[in-house]
Formats: C-alpha cells, sequence, structure tokens
C-alpha cells in the first residue's frame, strides 16, 4: 500500500501466485480481500494521490502443473511446481538468470517434484524447521502436536539433509526457523547426520554473491532507520476528476480555519514557489 508513494509509477503492482484446491484459497482471492480489508485507506488515498499505481494486478497459475514456466521476461525465468504443506496450493519456484539457476522449495515436507526439479541447481533453498524437542521447550506445543508439525508438515533437520546430499546444490540454504542459541545447533547437528556439504543456516539480513565461480555468504551491515530506496521515475501527478472525494462537508467544516492555515501559510508560499505549484 505504501509502495505507490515511493515511485513505484508504472502502473500497477503485479503479483505471481498460485491457485488453490478452490478459488477462495488462491492468490486472486487473497488479494481481493487484501485490497477489501484496507478499503478506507485505498479510497482516501485515490482523491489524494493518483489512483493507478495503488492498484494490484494478479497473475494467477495452476499449483498443480509441474515445472511450468509462470514467468519470462528480460532473460529471468522462474517455474513451479507442487509443494505439499498443511494443504493443496502450497508450491516450490525455480529462478533461473545467466546460466545460473536458484530453487526456493517454500513451506513444504521433502516431496518429489523438488528432488526431480532442484537436481541442477547451484543454490537450492528449502525449509529446515525446529526439532520436536525444540517445539515442546520453546514454543509450548504438545508432543503430539509437536512430532506432527516438525516431522510431516514441515521438513526435519535429517530430511532436510537428506534432500541436500540428493539434489547436490553448489549450496544449500536451510531457513524458517527462529535461528539463535537455543535451536540453531540441534539444527545443524541434525542436517549434518545426513548431509556434509556447503550450507549455510540463514538469519535476517544475510545474502549471497552468487557466480558461476563461486557462492560467498555474508552478512549485510544496515542502519536501524533507514529511508526506503526511490524508484526510478516520479509519481504521476493528482487526478483533478473521475474520483469521489471521501470527505463530506460535515467533516471539512470541522477545519479549524482560518488559524491552521494562517500558521502554515509562510511554509506552503515558500514550497509552491520551489516548486513551481500553483
Amino acid at each position: 500500500m505504501g509502495g505507490r508513494l515511493d515511485r513505484r509509477t508504472h502502473g500497477p503492482l503485479k503479483i505471481w501466485g498460485p491457485s488453490g484446491a478452490t478459488p477462495e484459497m488462491g492468490t486472486k482471492y487473497a488479494v481481493d480481500h487484501f485490497l477489501k480489508a484496507f478499503n478506507w485507506d485505498l479510497q482516501t488515498r485515490n482523491f489524494r494521490l493518483n489512483p493507478g499505481p495503488g492498484k494490484i494486478e494478479v497473475v494467477e497459475f495452476d499449483y498443480s502443473k509441474e515445472n511450468e514456466v509462470v514467468y519470462d521476461d528480460n532473460g529471468v525465468v522462474i517455474r513451479s511446481w507442487p509443494a505439499i504443506h498443511a494443504g493443496d496450493g502450497a508450491i516450490s519456484y525455480s529462478l533461473e538468470w545467466k546460466g545460473m539457476k536458484i530453487v526456493i522449495g517454500g513451506d513444504t515436507f521433502p516431496n518429489k517434484w523438488f528432488i526431480e526439479y532442484a537436481d541442477d541447481a547451484d543454490v537450492a533453498i528449502h525449509e529446515v524447521f525446529l526439532t520436536p524437542d525444540a517445539l515442546v521447550a520453546w514454543y509450548g506445543q504438545s508432543p503430539e502436536q509437536a512430532i506432527g508439525v516438525g516431522t510431516q508438515i514441515h521438513t526435519s533437520p535429517p530430511a532436510f539433509g537428506k534432500v541436500m546430499s540428493t539434489i547436490q546444490p553448489r549450496h544449500a540454504i536451510g531457513y524458517h526457523f527462529f535461528n539463535e542459541e537455543a535451536t540453531r545447533y540441534g539444527i545443524y547437528d541434525g542436517v549434518r547426520e545426513t548431509y556434509s556439504g556447503p550450507l549455510s543456516l540463514a538469519t535476517d539480513n544475510m545474502v549471497w554473491n552468487i557466480t558461476k565461480d563461486e557462492i560467498v555468504e555474508r552478512m549485510t551491515v544496515s542502519p536501524d532507520e533507514a529511508w526506503s530506496v526511490a524508484g526510478p521515475t516520479p509519481p504521476p501527478a493528482p487526478l483533478t476528476s473521475g474520483v469521489p472525494d471521501p470527505l463530506s462537508e460535515a467533516m471539512k467544516d470541522g477545519k479549524w480555519l482560518p488559524e491552521a492555515d494562517d500558521a502554515q501559510q509562510d511554509l506552503v508560499d515558500e514550497f509552491k514557489k520551489e516548486y513551481d505549484l500553483e
């Protein structure tokens, strides 16, 4: 919703995502209802800003298709195949660019499609979940819930390792767990039971520089507070007609005038002069 303020001006935001077992379980349904949930924000900004960048277009593709091309533009090819999570609709992706391939498993139990379509990956990113013991100790889950969630809904550390030792990527990345002192060592030890290759256990602000010669893991150096990076083009001008004003006359009559305008008149005049505004 805020991207329209940061020079996202090349038309609507586009979102690609999978269908579900029913329309109500798909990406388009989720986005449509996201917009409904933020309708007040959307309608009020549409009057004050150009509504074009605030729109969202959804490209929904069939989650059940195997290794299907879902995006192909400017040398970037993205494919999808099914993943196995709590219900139909979960997917995995591969991204191919300049002769290299990255695969992203998403939330999933180890499955035959990932084994087949990720076997030539330079980087394989796959969830590795907390051990059942950690789920009991730190999440307060019951043993019955922990063993089901940790070994059937998600991917356990030894199962993650088995996936990676089977597909043999140049670099394996495990994610989807709170990476801290109480959890990381049990996960690492479990992975190493079945996999001995290059490995990162991901955490926030970890990045990878990927070339055909090497893959380097590093941590970003980032300030705690920073402005977003503006987009490449200036924002379009607000529309002067065609969008209803969502503020009623009764509310406008409540403005504290002329006191507020008198107080800010110099600021307004100087700004309009600087930017040549009417």
